[in-house]
């Protein structure tokens, strides 16, 4: 026995083999060994010892322990063939032939550190605790960990943004713990409040409901119905600015027969990429678009469907890429409206039109769609359908995979119950919020208020919560909301309320629930118009705008996260009505606000002017 040890002691020397190098010596048998990664794995007794492959005969029906070593920075990942399991050493029968391999991989982390640097004056903290910068500006954290970083401005100061780890100019930050991350946050001097630009006047007589948008380099549109002279025909026109700069000549943006209504202008924030639709009623009533650049302007007209039925309602959204979705409803295919959908590609144009529910229930309709696009080009629609009840559907859209079923997401109750019209928003994460108007009737009184639900990880959350609590009325009047939501996430909503006051309530991303409404119009005579609109930045500021129902004088209020809401101020020197108000805002605060004004010598004629928030 112990000169068979011996020999295989020296033949593993040699190579680890004996006779041709493949047979072991008569009374012997073989023990291969491979190696994965970065380690080593030597046996006892001797024979095996070595970094990639190796193999050495060892005698027949002993045992053989093998034992593994990483190389620094990795660890002994798991055993297999004879050996298993992911221990350091293993103990091999040698009562026959054996192999094992030994996988090593690069070590896990448990823990990894946070650093954060500062400029300007101001805090910042974490959440979980460890990071309180003044002070301790590094810590610790579990591989894993969310950790939340909150920006505090010192007196004087404002908050600039983050980098680095964080990219947002929200006060606070998600970092996900699955590396050493460093974050930047910067503050600087606060400057003068914001303040109104000049009053510009676009357009001739007969112009009415603009559409403003405004990116984060500052390059503003604006798109508007203009009545043709000598005719009953209204046509697209639009202006854009540059940074600030003067706004261009007023250009009509189609050549067809027919009258335009419902103009709808996407913008994406961070490209400035876009898309405008309109429906233009000719020989058929269809949806038209034009996809927006941002540095060579508005590209090639085309239809997003040519169906023979009425179009009725649409909405457009815009990813990073200047890929659009379109959603509309239309008659088809029986009698009756359904809802379609359409998306475009810059390198491709528009593709095929696809009906996206299956309702044909006779007397039943599907209406009022209204679309919202991630960065990343995924889409979510939600839509009413009326006969026999007003309940609230969906569809998703998702890249590579495309629509999915359309799915209640909200019901009526039916004679006790009436749901108004919604709006609806995403944040850059996809996450998102649904809102709508609601009349619940019980003992001959109605109680009017707005309700949201959340969408969240892909699905809508089972619960349905009211922004604020329920008004009383015995006129059956139900109020209408209008949403705003800011890349966090954060939501401001504004609705009015029978009474002709107008209440606004805010939430922070992913809240369960809204803080304390405010109102920025108190009761009084009435009625309203048309419905307000809302800007909202990334830092939490916001602004919403209206028409007085008295006096007809375009009004704002500001809300400084710090402050709250501003009082109400007139924005327009101008004696006569104003119209159908609209606002962007982008992720600085900078805002463009549009309407129509009526002017005694030549009737209703577009005025913009922008908001610069001094950041």
């Amino acid at each position: 026995m112990s000169v068979l040890v011996s020999v295989a002691a020296v033949l593993s020397a040699c190579g680890g083999t004996s006779g041709d190098g493949t047979t072991p010596a008569p009374g012997s048998s073989r023990l291969d060994v491979i190696v994965v990664g970065s380690g080593a794995v030597s046996s006892l007794p001797a024979g095996l010892d070595c970094s990639d492959a190796c193999g050495a005969p060892f005698v027949t029906g002993s045992s053989v322990t093998l034992t593994a070593t990483p190389a620094a920075g990795q660890q002994l990942a798991s055993w297999s063939g004879a050996c298993s399991g992911a221990a350091l050493t293993c103990t091999v029968a040698m009562t026959q032939a054996r192999s094992a391999t030994a996988t090593f991989t690069p070590t896990t982390a448990s823990r990894f550190g946070l650093s954060v640097a500062r400029t300007g004056s101001g805090g910042v903290t974490s959440s979980p605790a460890g990071i309180n910068c003044g002070s301790t500006c590094e810590a610790q954290y579990g591989a894993g960990t969310l950790v939340t970083l909150t920006a505090t401005p010192a007196a004087g100061q404002v908050f600039d943004g983050w980098s680095g780890a964080c990219r947002s100019q929200a006060l606070t930050c998600d970092v996900t713990m699955s590396a050493a991350r460093a974050v930047a946050a910067a503050f600087r001097a606060q400057t003068a409040q914001g303040s109104w630009g000049e009053l510009v006047r676009l357009a001739g007589a007969g112009a009415a409901t603009p559409v403003v948008a405004i990116d984060d380099a500052g390059r503003a549109t604006a798109v508007w119905r203009q009545l043709n002279a000598g005719t009953s025909e209204h046509h697209v026109w639009s202006s854009r600015s540059v940074a600030g700069g003067a706004w261009s000549a007023p250009e009509r943006l189609e050549s067809n027969a027919g009258n335009v209504s419902e103009l709808r202008l996407s913008v994406d924030a961070t490209t400035g990429r876009g898309m405008l639709v309109w429906i233009q009623t000719g020989p058929t009533v269809d949806l038209h678009s034009r996809p927006l650049d941002p540095v060579t302007g508005w590209g090639t007209a085309s239809l997003v469907e040519s169906s023979a039925g009425q179009v009725g309602v649409s909405s457009v959204g815009v990813d990073v890429n200047g890929n659009a979705v379109a959603v509309w409803s239309q008659i088809g295919p029986a009698t009756r409206f359904s809802i379609y959908a359409n998306r475009y590609s810059p390198g491709g144009g528009w593709s095929s039109p696809l009906l996206i529910e299956t309702n044909e229930v006779v007397g039943s309709v599907d209406g009022d769609p209204i679309v919202a696009v991630t960065p990343t080009g995924d889409a979510l629609a939600v839509w009413k359908r009326s006969g026999g009840g007003g309940d609230l559907w969906g569809n998703r859209f998702t890249l590579g995979a495309g629509w999915g079923t359309a799915s209640q997401i909200v019901a009526d109750a039916g004679a006790t119950q009436t749901i108004s019209r919604h709006d609806l928003a995403l944040d850059s994460t996809g996450n998102g919020m649904l809102v709508w108007g609601q009349l619940d009737i019980a003992g001959g009184a109605g109680n009017n208020a707005i309700w949201f639900k959340r969408f969240t990880g892909g699905s809508w959350q089972s619960g349905v919560s009211t922004v604020a609590t329920a008004v009383p009325n015995t006129q059956g009047f139900v109020s209408t909301p209008v949403l705003q939501m800011n890349a966090g996430g954060a939501a401001v909503v504004a609705w009015g309320d029978f009474d002709n006051s107008l209440r606004v309530a805010s939430a922070a991303p992913q809240a369960v629930a809204f803080g304390s409404p405010a109102t920025l119009r108190n009761a009084g005579s009435g009625p309203w118009d048309s419905l307000p609109v809302i800007g909202m930045d990334d830092a939490g500021g916001a602004m919403v705008a209206w028409v007085e129902p008295v006096g007809s004088n375009l009004t704002v209020s500001r809300l400084t996260p710090a402050t709250g809401w501003s009082a109400a101020e007139v924005v327009e020197p101008y004696p006569d009505p104003s119209y159908n108000p609209s606002l962007a805002m982008n992720a600085s605060g900078n805002a463009v606000l549009g309407w129509g004004q009526f002017f005694p010598a030549t009737g209703t004629q577009i005025v913009l002017r922008r908001w610069n928030s001094g950041r």
